[in-house]
C-alpha cells in the first residue's frame, strides 16, 4: 500500500508540473511564433524592398545604355554623307536600265564568291569609314561607348535591302525579305527602331541582340536605306549586370517577356525560364517583389525575387518585337533564408531555456503542495485501517492546514462511531444468512421445479428439481441450463429465444423503483396455471415422457444490484391427458348433437314422403296421384337443402374469385333480396349509410352474410317493426350494424345462436344453419360478428371487416 502511495504522490506532482508547463509554454509559444512570424514577415519585406531597388536600378542603367546606343546609330542615320550616298545610288539605280543594274542574286552570288571588286566597294570608302568609327566609339568621345569586340556586325543597306556597306564580311547581302529590315523599312515610310531580342545567330555562333534604324531622306521624307548594329548579346550586356553582385550567390539577371535569358552570371544566353508562374509573376509591368514557389534557377524551394521592367527600352521592344524586357533580381534560398533561420534558432534556443525555468519553477511549487497532501493521503489510508493514533501535523497556513485539522476531528468522531460498528456488523451479517436459508427453504418447499439463471448458467435449483430429474448441485451448478433440460430441438430454441429476450430487457434502464423502463410481462404468480386463452402449447417442454409448462420471471438483488432470470416448470402431463380427452369427449358429443339434429329434421319430410307413397299406392285417380307426387317433390328438395346446408357448414368452402366488394351495395342488394317475400309488409328500413372502403371478397357470399342476419331480424320481428342499417368506418376496419327492434334474445340463448341447428322457430321454419353459415363466412374474411341484446328492446348483430383499398371520396 505504501508503494501504492508512492506512485500516486508522483502523479499528482508531476501533472501539477505538467500543467503549469501548459500553463506558462502555451502563451510563451504563442509569442515566441508570433514574434517569429512578424520578424521573418518584416525581413521579407525588407528583402524584397532591397531586391526591387536592385532590379529597378539595373533597368534604369540598362534603357541610359540602350539609349545611348540607340541615339549613336540614329545620328549615323542622319549623316548626310550616308544620306546623300545612298540617294545617288538611288538615283543612278533609278536612271540605269534593269540589265545593267544587275539583280539581287548576281549581287548575292558575288557577294558569296567574295568577288574582289564587290566586296572592296562594300567594306571601304567614306560609308565603311564611317561605320568603323561608330563601332570604335569615335563619334562621341565622352559617351560610355561600347567596345568594338561587342559588335558582331554593322551595316548599312539600300532601300532595296541590299547591302551597301560593312564593317565585316560576315553578313549576308540582300535583307529585304528578313523580318526587321520589313518592319524598319515600312514600305518605305520608315518604323521605329527595331531592336530584337537575344537571339542564337547560326552566322555568328552565339546569342546576339541587334538594333535596327531607317535612314530617311529629310527632302523627300522617304527611307533610302536601313542601318543596322548586332551586338554579341553576353559581351553587351554582362558589363553592365554582372558587377551587381551581393552575398555568394546574388545577382540581378535580364529576360525577355517569354522567359528567355538574355543575360545571367549563372544561366546561359537564350536559356528560358522553366516555371511559366514565375515567368508571369516577374514579367509585370510594374516594379516590385514576390514569393516565388521556385527560384528560377533549378530549385523548386520558395525564393524571394525582386523585378522591374525596363521602361523605355521595354516600350520600344514591345512595339517591334511584342515583348518586353525585365531585370531580375534573385539570390539562393540557403543563402536568402540564413538570417530567417539563424533567427528561428535564437528564438528557439531562448524558448528552451524558458520552458527549463519554468520547469524547476514548477517543481519545486509543486513539492511544496504535494507533500502535504501525501501526510493527508497517508493519513486516511490509517483512518480506514483503524490505525490512526497520532494526529496529522500539517503546518502551512492556509487551507490545507484547516483540511488536516477536519481529518483529525473526523477521525475522532469515527472512532467513536467506530466502537460499536463490529458488532452491528456481525448482526446484520447473520439476518443476511438466516434470510438466505429463509429463502432457499421457501423454494424447496415449492412442488415445482425452479431454476435460478445467472444469464444461461444455472446459479440454484430447489428441492422438487433435484428429485423430478436426479440432480445434485455439484452436478447442476455453473452448467448450461439447456444441456440440463434435454428437450426436443424446437422447445430448445424457443426457450433460448426467451431467455436471451429476458436477458436484454433486464439490461434496460431501471427506474426508481427498479422495475425496468418500457414494455414487460405483468406480474402474477409463476406457480398458478395459466388460463387456456393465455396458455399457448408453444410454452411447453416436453423432457422424456412428462410434458412441462414454464415460465420465466426476473429477480432483483437490491443489496448488491445484481439481476437473475427465474425459470418455473410445472408437470402438465396429466393435464394434457385429461384435456385430450376432453376435447374427444366434446367432439363426440357434438357429433351426437349434429346427428339428432340432422335426424330430427329430416324425419318430418321423411314421414310425409312415405304416408304420401303409401296414399299413391292406393290412390286411383291420376290428378290425385300427380298432387301426392308434387308434395313428395317438395318434401324431397326439403330434405335436400337440409343437407346442403349440412354440407356447407361442415366441409370448407370451394375457392372462389374475389373482387373488390361494396358493402353499401351489399346491403341494398341483400334487402332487395329478402323484400321478395310478404315479410316485409309493415316493416320500416332506416339506412345510415357513410362513405367505407372496399373488402376484398367474394359479392354473394358477403351478400349470403346480410341476407341470413336481415331475414332472421325479419323473422324475429314476424314482419313488423323497424330495421336500422348503419356502415362507418375507421383507419383499419370496417363496421356494418343490423339492429332490429323486436323481442331480443333471451340470455339462456345467447351461447347457443351460432351453434349449428339451434333454432327457436317450429319445425320445419329453419334449419338452424343461418347465423352458422354466416358466422364461418365473416371468420372466412378476417372478420368479426358479435351480438348485442337487450330483451324487450331489440337485437344488434355487428360485423367488422378488415380494410382492403381506401374509402371512397
Amino acid at each position: 500500500m505504501r508503494d501504492g502511495i508512492t506512485r500516486r504522490r508522483w502523479g499528482l506532482k508531476g501533472r501539477l508540473v505538467l500543467l503549469t508547463l501548459v500553463v506558462g509554454t502555451v502563451p510563451l509559444l504563442l509569442g515566441i511564433g508570433m514574434a517569429y512570424f512578424q520578424g521573418t514577415r518584416e525581413l521579407q519585406v525588407v528583402i524584397g524592398s532591397s531586391f526591387t531597388g536592385l532590379a529597378t536600378e539595373t533597368a534604369r542603367k540598362l534603357d541610359l545604355v540602350f539609349g545611348d546606343d540607340l541615339t549613336r546609330l540614329r545620328r549615323l542615320a542622319a549623316d548626310p554623307v550616308l544620306v546623300d550616298a545612298l540617294e545617288r545610288q538611288a538615283l543612278v539605280a533609278r536612271g540605269l536600265p534593269a540589265p545593267m543594274m544587275g539583280g539581287l542574286q548576281e549581287g548575292e552570288r558575288r557577294w558569296e564568291a567574295r568577288d574582289p571588286s564587290l566586296v572592296r566597294s562594300v567594306t571601304t570608302g567614306p560609308l565603311a569609314d564611317a561605320l568603323r568609327r561608330l563601332a570604335d566609339g569615335e563619334t562621341d568621345p565622352s559617351s560610355n561607348a561600347v567596345p568594338r569586340a561587342v559588335t558582331r556586325a554593322l551595316f548599312l543597306t539600300d532601300a532595296m535591302g541590299r547591302l551597301v556597306a560593312s564593317i565585316n564580311h560576315d553578313v549576308r547581302y540582300a535583307h529585304g525579305d528578313e523580318a526587321w529590315w520589313q518592319r524598319t523599312y515600312n514600305g518605305g515610310r520608315g518604323g521605329q527602331a527595331a531592336p530584337g531580342d537575344a537571339l542564337f545567330d547560326r552566322q555568328f555562333g552565339t546569342y546576339t541582340v541587334s538594333l535596327a534604324v531607317p535612314v530617311m531622306d529629310a527632302r523627300r521624307g522617304r527611307v533610302v536605306g536601313v542601318l543596322r548594329r548586332v551586338f554579341d548579346a553576353k559581351a553587351y550586356l554582362d558589363p553592365f549586370l554582372a558587377p551587381i553582385r551581393f552575398g555568394r550567390t546574388g545577382h540581378v539577371m535580364l529576360i525577355d517577356g517569354d522567359g528567355t535569358v538574355m543575360s545571367c552570371p549563372i544561366l546561359p544566353t537564350g536559356a528560358r525560364l522553366a516555371d511559366r508562374d514565375l515567368v508571369r509573376l516577374v514579367t509585370s509591368p510594374h516594379a516590385g517583389w514576390v514569393k516565388a514557389p521556385s527560384d528560377g534557377h533549378g530549385s523548386r524551394t520558395m525564393s524571394i525575387v525582386g523585378f522591374s521592367p525596363v521602361p523605355v527600352t521595354s516600350r520600344v521592344t514591345q512595339r517591334s518585337t511584342g515583348r518586353g524586357w525585365h531585370t531580375f533580381a534573385w539570390q539562393s534560398s540557403n543563402e536568402l533564408f540564413a538570417p530567417t533561420r539563424h533567427l528561428f534558432s535564437w528564438i528557439s534556443a531562448f524558448g528552451l531555456v524558458a520552458i527549463g525555468l519554468l520547469g524547476a519553477l514548477a517543481y519545486v511549487a509543486a513539492s511544496r503542495i504535494v507533500t502535504p497532501i501525501r501526510r493527508l493521503q497517508e493519513g486516511a489510508v490509517l483512518i480506514g485501517r483503524n490505525e490512526l493514533k497520532q494526529p496529522i501535523a500539517v503546518r502551512t497556513g492556509d487551507e490545507i492546514e484547516q483540511l488536516a485539522d477536519e481529518i483529525n476531528r473526523m477521525n475522532a468522531r469515527l472512532q467513536q462511531a467506530f466502537s460499536g460498528l463490529a458488532h452491528t456488523v456481525e448482526e446484520k451479517t447473520q439476518e443476511v444468512r438466516s434470510l438466505r436459508e429463509y429463502n432457499e427453504k421457501i423454494l424447496d418447499s415449492m412442488p415445482n421445479p425452479i431454476l435460478i439463471l445467472d444469464g444461461n448458467l444455472v446459479e440454484y435449483v430447489n428441492q422438487a428439481a433435484k428429485q423430478a430429474f436426479g440432480w445434485s448441485d455439484d452436478a447442476v451448478r455453473g452448467v448450461q441450463v439447456m444441456e440440463l433440460l434435454r428437450t426436443d430441438e424446437a422447445s430448445s430454441d424457443r426457450l433460448r429465444r426467451e431467455l436471451w429476450t429476458q436477458s436484454v430487457s433486464m439490461d434496460r434502464p431501471r427506474d426508481g423503483d427498479g422495475l425496468a423502463a418500457g414494455p414487460s410481462r405483468s406480474l402474477r404468480d409463476p406457480l398458478a396455471p395459466q388460463p387456456a386463452a393465455t396458455n399457448p402449447a408453444q410454452r411447453e417442454l416436453r423432457i422424456g415422457d412428462a410434458i412441462y409448462r414454464y415460465e420465466v420471471f426476473d429477480i432483483s438483488i437490491p443489496s448488491t444490484g445484481a439481476r437473475r432470470i427465474g425459470l418455473v416448470l410445472r408437470d402438465t402431463t396429466g393435464e394434457s391427458r385429461l384435456q385430450d380427452q376432453l376435447i374427444q369427449t366434446e367432439k363426440l358429443e357434438g357429433l351426437g348433437v349434429l346427428t339428432s339434429g340432422i335426424g330430427h329434421e329430416l324425419n318430418n319430410p321423411l314421414l310425409g314422403i312415405l304416408g304420401l307413397g303409401e296414399a299413391i299406392r292406393d290412390a286411383s285417380d291420376a290428378a290425385q296421384m300427380r298432387e301426392h307426387a308434387t308434395a313428395i317433390i317438395e318434401r324431397a328438395m326439403h330434405m335436400a337443402g337440409i343437407i346442403r346446408d349440412f354440407a356447407g357448414s361442415a366441409q370448407p368452402e370451394v375457392s372462389e374469385s374475389r373482387t373488390d366488394v361494396d358493402v353499401n351495395e351489399r346491403l341494398d342488394h341483400a334487402l332487395k333480396v329478402v323484400g321478395l317475400t310478404n315479410e316485409v309488409a309493415g316493416l320500416a328500413v332506416r339506412k345510415h349509410y357513410h362513405p367505407v372502403p372496399r373488402i376484398r371478397a367474394a359479392p354473394d357470399e358477403i351478400g349470403q352474410v346480410f341476407v341470413s342476419v336481415i331475414t332472421n331480424a325479419i323473422q324475429a320481428m314476424k314482419g313488423k317493426g323497424a330495421i336500422d342499417l348503419t356502415t362507418d368506418a375507421s383507419r383499419k376496419t370496417i363496421t356494418v350494424s343490423i339492429r332490429d327492434s323486436g323481442p331480443g334474445i333471451p340470455n339462456a340463448y345467447l351461447s347457443k345462436i351460432f351453434d349449428p341447428f339451434f333454432t327457436t322457430k317450429p319445425p320445419g321454419q329453419g334449419t338452424g344453419l343461418g347465423l352458422t353459415i354466416a358466422r364461418r363466412l365473416v371468420m372466412k374474411y378476417g372478420g368479426r360478428i358479435r351480438v348485442e341484446t337487450v330483451e324487450g328492446a331489440g337485437t344488434a348483430f355487428i360485423l367488422t371487416f378488415p380494410v382492403s383499398l381506401p374509402a371512397p371520396e
